[in-house]
């Protein structure tokens, strides 16, 4: 299982290379909802008093997946948080046919978006293989990524930028 949701929200207030300053996408409702429909989560029913919840939701994950990347036991307040945010979510289980075999299907009920969202976040976290969680080895940079390769040994979050620079970075230092 790829933790999309995981990771888009463990890096939405990090630092990205166009950036000057640190990252602030959770201070108003548009640049909120812009930022979270460009990392392919969803932004519809997000409110303004939906931010300071959201923005705690982005730091509970940014810290668990440091935690998970960096071999750390995860922090017990980040988890809390987790599940506070979630605790509205309610679920039904559904018997349904497909072709010749029964399905059990649950429908989720989400009190508000952010609800949601924790709740995707904790099912990832669950279904996911936690030693392919990386943080990028640039030293400027502290994106994580999720490692797909076969041999488990990718380096940087991206080719271009971090990958491209930190192999000019050694080229220069040997020169």
């Amino acid at each position: 299982m790829n933790p999309a949701a995981v990771i888009a929200l463990a890096n939405l207030q990090r630092r990205r290379r166009w950036d000057t300053a640190p990252r602030a996408p959770l201070l108003n409702l548009p640049g909120a909802r812009r930022a979270l429909a460009g990392e392919g989560l969803p932004a519809d029913g997000l409110t303004q008093d939906d931010l300071p919840a959201l923005a705690r939701l982005c730091d509970a994950v940014s810290e668990l997946g440091d935690c998970l990347a960096l071999r750390r036991l995860p922090a017990s307040q980040a988890v809390g948080v987790l599940n506070e945010l979630a605790s509205g979510c309610t679920g039904t289980t559904q018997l349904s046919v497909s072709g010749h075999a029964l399905r059990g299907n649950v429908d989720w009920r989400d009190p508000d978006p952010v609800a949601g969202l924790a709740r995707r976040t904790m099912q990832e976290f669950d279904g996911v293989d936690t030693s392919r969680l990386r943080q990028c080895q640039r030293e400027e940079c502290d994106l994580l990524f999720f490692d797909r390769t076969r041999s488990r040994t990718q380096r940087w979050h991206a080719e271009n930028p971090c990958g491209w620079l930190e192999r000019q970075r050694r080229r220069r230092a040997h020169s």
